[in-house]
């Protein structure tokens, strides 16, 4: 995990320059990333997803989403609202503090944090792509949701018995951002099937980060062995 500030200078930035695309955009434009969304959807999504957790932060409890506005200036205001109100609850709150949250333990707001910056990164980057401007993420932080996708929501899926565990073994390296490497294999909590892997993908954190969400196509990354057994774990449902 990363330094808590560095998750919330992320969150300001990003959620900051999502609303400017709310504030400007058509938001009856279909998102092509999330299938069935319009912009509008996504903006709802967003706003809800920050007070929900910034609920959780404050009280410790699991709130429900609440249901946003749709027209422009109501949504525009109501998403820096939702950001203002969930930056504010995580610069007032120690990260060790203890909370609810979905994820394993320690069940601290250190993983509100984590969750919501690499969330709205994600998702500014679906906007960004839906108008056709640029789409960068951090090298640091990208490399910090890949870990997140691993060790976090991959076995999490496992557990609740949304996916099976893996049939296949692939290891993924990182060229930037923290270089590390992963293993996704098995129930994803150490399991490698006793045997070498499959594949290797190689890439820039973003590159593996966006294919691990469904952003990019699994021919655009940088494959070494079996390409079949890449695509049958990048689109096993890793993620919820």
């Amino acid at each position: 995990m990363l330094p808590a500030p560095t998750y919330h200078e992320s969150l300001e930035r990003d959620s900051g320059a999502f609303i400017e695309i709310v504030r400007s955009a058509d938001l009856s434009l279909g998102v092509p990333s999330c299938p069935g969304w319009t912009l509008r959807h996504l903006a709802r999504h967003l706003g809800a997803v920050h007070r929900w957790a910034a609920f959780a932060i404050r009280t410790g409890r699991q709130g429900d989403e609440p249901t946003g506005p749709t027209d422009r200036e109501t949504l525009a205001v109501w998403l820096d609202e939702g950001r203002t109100e969930l930056l504010t609850a995580l610069r007032a709150t120690d990260p060790t503090t203890p909370t609810w949250h979905f994820g394993p333990p320690p069940r601290e707001v250190s993983f509100w944090a984590r969750r919501q910056a690499l969330e709205t990164a994600i998702h500014l980057g679906d906007a960004q792509r839906t108008v056709h401007v640029p789409s960068p993420i951090d090298a640091d932080l990208a490399a910090d949701g890949v870990d997140e996708v691993a060790t976090m929501f991959f076995p999490r899926q496992v557990r609740l018995g949304r996916i099976p565990p893996l049939a296949h073994v692939v290891c993924i390296d990182l060229r930037d951002g923290s270089r590390a490497s992963f293993v996704l294999a098995g129930d994803g909590l150490g399991d490698t099937l006793d045997r070498p892997a499959d594949a290797t993908v190689v890439g820039s954190s973003a590159d593996v980060l966006r294919a691990l969400w469904g952003r990019l196509a699994i021919d655009d990354l940088d494959v070494s062995g079996d390409r079949d057994a890449v695509r049958a774990v990048f689109t096993a449902g890793l993620t919820p």
